[in-house]
């Protein structure tokens, strides 16, 4: 048995750790202690963390995982990543460049044993970034595509029942980048048109200013987080997770119109209940989403490292021009999933059709994200180690 530190992003490594490890997992409390570790407070500072990763642990382990965090150790470690992230860039002098230099080249010592990023767009996003580096070739050799790991939750696929309305939900803290702005507007096209749809929203409403690819100012998302006192919408805010999937459970599809996310764990969720989803085809989400296979795809311009390719950045979103590219794409995407969401409705064979869009949710988490099979690679990879 093996004792194994787990350092870095917590909401990283649940996903993607043993399920039921035969080792022993420590998770010890960030350094400094409270809820601001250095690299928040200092984010000038960030690279500290790699050296006070945590508070001192008195018991012996034999090595460390770590989750989008170089780390300073000379124990067998490992890395799991979910983009570039990871690397120190951008240096702002010297100093701060001769300390990027010297972790960014901890990935290419021996005891770095295994880099794991969670999806092949976190590969070609860590490798993009590494290329022309000294490191570049060993460094790549060590990287593996291994996916977030979740329980499955059915044995079958679901049934569509045709007298009730088409339940869709949508998931996510960012109402706006994650697609909820989108769910709002077909909500309200659904009750023009008299169309048989609830959707629900499971969302804090955080927007704007702060928030990756949003307009930042807040105003102009007021009419449409009027939407949500529809009638054929359901606001649920926050929820606890099992209450979560239940509502997965109940809905036919989950809606995740998202400008970006790096990987769209609640769409595996819903695979685990055999909930097919609806998403767009930016950053990793089409490696869980195959058009009419287990959901179905909405269609973005992107380039070539799979975001959105109107996506404006820094100053350039406080501009009318923005606002303008953004409000426009909540409405393409609005009318790509109500036509999707029409040809649904209008298919003579619409039963077996969802039957096997379920089935093929289900047969996604059992196959690629399936958790016995990883706990069993993850407790092979941390005997190795010693």
């Amino acid at each position: 048995m093996v004792k194994v530190i787990i350092a870095g992003q917590k909401h990283l490594s649940i996903p993607n750790l043993p399920r039921n490890s035969r080792h022993t997992l420590i998770c010890p409390k960030a350094f400094p202690a409270g809820r601001y570790p250095i690299d928040k407070v200092w984010p000038h500072l960030a690279p500290l963390a790699s050296f006070l990763a945590w508070q001192p642990v008195w018991q012996r382990y034999q090595a460390i995982h770590s989750f989008n965090k170089i780390l300073y150790t000379n124990k067998p470690w490992f890395l799991t990543l979910e983009d570039h992230r990871v690397l120190y860039i951008e240096p702002h002098n010297k100093g701060e460049a001769a300390i990027y230099e010297f972790l960014n080249n901890r990935l290419a010592l021996d005891n770095c044993q295994k880099i794991i990023a969670i999806s092949d767009y976190a590969k070609l996003r860590f490798l993009n970034r590494m290329e022309g580096w000294k490191i570049e070739e060993k460094v790549s050799k060590k990287v593996d595509v291994i996916h977030p790991n979740f329980p499955v939750r059915v044995n079958q696929a679901k049934l569509y029942q045709e007298q009730q309305n088409l339940q869709l939900i949508f998931i996510g803290n960012h109402i706006a980048r994650k697609g909820g702005i989108v769910a709002l507007r077909l909500a309200k096209k659904a009750e023009k048109l008299g169309l048989p749809i609830t959707i629900h929203i499971i969302s804090e409403l955080a927007h704007g200013f702060g928030v990756p690819t949003d307009f930042p100012d807040r105003s102009k998302y007021v009419d449409d987080l009027k939407l949500l006192n529809l009638n054929n919408v359901v606001f649920h805010k926050s929820l606890p997770n099992d209450k979560v999937l239940e509502l997965l459970s109940r809905s036919h599809f989950q809606l995740m119109a998202t400008l970006h996310d790096s990987y769209g764990y609640s769409i595996v969720e819903g695979f685990s209940v055999a909930t097919p989803a609806i998403t767009t085809n930016v950053c990793a989400l089409t490696e869980l989403v195959r058009h009419e296979e287990n959901g179905y795809i909405l269609e973005l311009p992107i380039n070539e490292i799979r975001h959105w390719s109107n996506w404006l950045h820094e100053e350039k979103t406080k501009s009318d021009e923005y606002w303008e590219i953004v409000n426009s794409t909540y409405d393409y995407l609005v009318e790509q999933a109500f036509q999707q969401i029409i040809q649904f409705l209008d298919r003579s064979d619409k039963r077996e059709h969802y039957e096997f869009l379920s089935a093929g949710a289900l047969a996604q988490v059992q196959i690629v994200h399936n958790s016995e099979k990883q706990n069993e690679f993850f407790d092979n990879l941390y005997a190795a180690a010693v």
